[in-house]
């Protein structure tokens, strides 16, 4: 956002190129890629393309955007103008899929999570799962909760995770902690007393990210 060494902030753009400069904003929201100098032109009503390759190339060289040379839409604006959305969509679950090789599809019911819950990763194997056992009070999850998870078959030492006991035929919420071959389950709640098994007894779900609840 500089030009020899001097800042150039966007109330100082020429108004033509603060049109421009959102007029692809509101194109990349929309379709994920840049417009064509035509499409700009003929968006804002600009007189001619060399008017919109003049301005499109001092929002260039002040940094407001970045251009692929040899790339008809090679137009895209710097991530840093893009705030991160509040919330992100995700798959809702009414069951726990133990199937890691197939993903759930796209489309269906979905939820909202906060975005911060992604810790900066992508969302292909974030789900949300209403909670319809009692098999959790033991992590203060009640009937009709949503837990969100990442789909993942390892945890690392303490992190917090579903686990079924297929023996038991049991899904909890637990924290896990390695001891050798064993695994000790420990509740969220201090009062409940842990559970070991051996790592071949238990099945690791999902990593739980969060929890949504409606009072």
């Amino acid at each position: 956002m500089t030009t020899r060494n001097k800042p150039i902030y966007f109330e100082q753009l020429h108004y033509q190129q603060r049109r421009i400069f959102n007029f692809i904003k509101r194109f990349m929201d929309r379709y994920s890629y840049g417009p064509t100098m035509r499409e700009i032109m003929t968006g804002l009503d600009i007189s001619s393309t060399s008017v919109v390759y003049y301005h499109v190339n001092r929002l260039v060289e002040t940094g407001f955007l970045e251009k692929g040379h040899g790339i008809s839409r090679g137009l895209r604006i710097p991530d840093h103008y893009f705030e991160p959305p509040a919330s992100v969509s995700v798959p809702m679950l009414d069951e726990i899929i133990t199937n890691f090789s197939e993903r759930v599809p796209c489309y269906g019911r979905r939820h909202e999570i906060p975005t911060e819950w992604l810790r900066g990763r992508a969302a292909d194997d974030v789900y949300a799962l209403r909670v319809n056992t009692h098999l959790m009070y033991d992590a203060m999850v009640n009937d009709g909760d949503v837990v969100v998870l990442r789909r993942q078959s390892r945890l690392n030492d303490g992190e917090i995770g579903i686990i079924m006991l297929p023996a038991k035929k049991e899904t909890r919420i637990r924290r896990l902690k390695y001891e050798g071959e064993w695994v000790c389950l420990e509740p969220l709640m201090s009062v409940m007393q842990p559970l070991r098994c051996r790592q071949d007894e238990i099945q690791i779900v999902g990593k739980v990210l969060g929890l949504m609840r409606q009072f």
